[in-house]
């Protein structure tokens, strides 16, 4: 055996309901349809070293995938396109309605996967599951466990995003976890689970989300079919993770408010201060000094707490994301106070959505779909998802990624596995990371000196 291997394949079987609102049957709000589009699914990849899989950890393994489903039952239905009412739907209604385990074998150094910081994406690539998105209906999420023969195991998810957002499948993984974890016992939360659509509130929701889904998917059942130079452009990527601890993250707040004419800036966040680092440092190694060297910077922002339907209480399992476009200049960025420049940038953005955050909705696909030209940086995730809390009774992961990055200047954040971390993910094209890391340590070292405060390490 060489890499990885498939030894089994099982099937963990949605239970009969009642399920949580809106019932077996979810029609997508206009915050889902806008990534009916994408070709593959989201990928998430965490690693165990210090696990063993046995017959019984396996059983319950699955068993409490069933269990989680309960609370999370759009997850096992399939993206259905209803032809009489024009609509899409994950449909939970029928009886074979379930999530795909696949069991595999490895002979992978888990140890190697889990230490080096450039990520080997073919084998990462092997150990996540992915499925066919081209023709509707199709299922929405998969299972892989992989057993590595000299000690550990992984687990790899995949996922339609239309489904859910990254909020919505970590909590379904905190959840899974948490019974596993417990040896099958009922979960108990103090946030209430809906996948009900209803919560988004806006005059026109339904036009918006036809108009998205005829736009995006014009040939329904049909999907926009992956080109075949996808999986080759994903391979021609360098992704290269960074973690950033709690002396770092400081540092880097703290010079960009040194570096600030404007004295009314608030210390930026550490989502935003480690995008706006990422954004200028991508700025320096691909030498945009020019003015008229455009850059964007495109923000995943949740809007849950911004948004008058959804409670305190509840969970809202659905997307909730909007992209937050940011523009600036190669000149700006690479200025002396080119750090504080794009905290600045981000921060009144992200202020502006804050206060109307469905203020042009209805241009949302034509921005999304026809991004700028120029430089472009995407972040997703955010540096409050505790994702290495991921405890199926094995310990916490020693690796977390998203495997499914597929564009250049693409970055995904997470909370570090150590307290106070950040963990930044950034794939880049064209032999850059090399001047891109350079460019990324310089910034975050002290004036005079060689190193800089904190550590960016695994």
């Amino acid at each position: 055996m060489s890499g990885v291997r498939i030894v089994d394949m099982s099937f963990a079987p949605l239970l009969p309901g009642p399920y949580p609102p809106p019932g077996e049957i979810v029609p997508l709000s206009f915050l889902d349809m806008r990534w009916i589009h994408l070709q593959q699914p989201v990928q998430n990849l965490l690693l165990y070293p210090d696990s063993t899989l046995s017959s019984s950890s396996l059983h319950l393994f699955k068993t409490s995938l069933t269990q989680a489903l309960s609370f999370f039952h759009p997850l096992a239905g399939k993206l259905t396109y209803r032809h009489a009412t024009d609509q899409l739907v994950i449909d939970s209604s029928s009886p074979d309605c379930g999530v795909s385990v696949i069991e595999a074998e490895s002979d992978l150094d888990i140890h190697r996967l889990i230490n080096e910081e450039t990520i080997d994406i073919i084998a990462f690539t092997n150990l996540v599951p992915s499925f066919s998105m081209d023709k509707l209906p199709v299922p929405v999420s998969a299972i892989q466990i992989t057993k590595f023969v000299g000690g550990g195991v992984s687990v790899g998810a995949a996922l339609h995003h239309a489904v859910m957002d990254g909020i919505g499948f970590w909590r379904f993984m905190e959840t899974w976890a948490a019974i596993c974890r417990d040896n099958g016992a009922p979960f108990q939360s103090h946030l209430q689970t809906s996948h009900d659509r209803d919560v988004i509130l806006h005059p026109h929701k339904e036009v918006i989300a036809t108009r998205f889904m005829k736009l995006l998917a014009p040939d329904l059942p049909q999907l926009p079919q992956a080109p075949k130079s996808l999986v080759q452009d994903r391979l021609r990527l360098t992704r290269h993770t960074f973690t950033l601890d709690h002396t770092a993250i400081k540092f880097l707040k703290q010079r960009a408010c040194t570096q600030s004419d404007d004295r009314t800036i608030f210390v930026p966040s550490a989502s935003i201060a480690i995008a706006a680092h990422v954004w200028v440092s991508l700025a320096k190694a691909k030498r945009l000094p020019k003015e008229n060297d455009a850059t964007s910077l495109w923000l995943l922002f949740d809007l849950r707490a911004y948004l008058k339907g959804i409670k305190n209480d509840v969970l809202f399992t659905g997307n909730c994301i909007r992209g937050v476009p940011v523009k600036s200049s190669g000149q700006d960025l690479t200025a002396p106070q080119g750090l504080a420049s794009a905290c600045l940038a981000i921060s009144h953005a992200v202020k502006a959505v804050k206060e109307r955050p469905l203020d042009g909705v209805e241009r949302w696909p034509d921005e999304f779909k026809n991004r700028p030209t120029g430089m472009n940086v995407m972040v997703a995730g955010s540096a409050r998802w505790g994702v290495y809390e991921t405890d199926f009774g094995w310990g916490r992961p020693g690796r977390v990624e998203l495997v499914s990055m597929n564009f250049d200047g693409e970055v995904s954040m997470l909370a570090g596995r150590d307290k106070g971390s950040v963990q930044a993910t950034v794939a880049l094209a064209g032999g850059q990371m090399e001047v891109f890391e350079k460019a990324f340590i310089a910034g975050l070292a002290q004036q005079g000196q060689s190193d800089y405060p904190g550590k960016a390490r695994l």
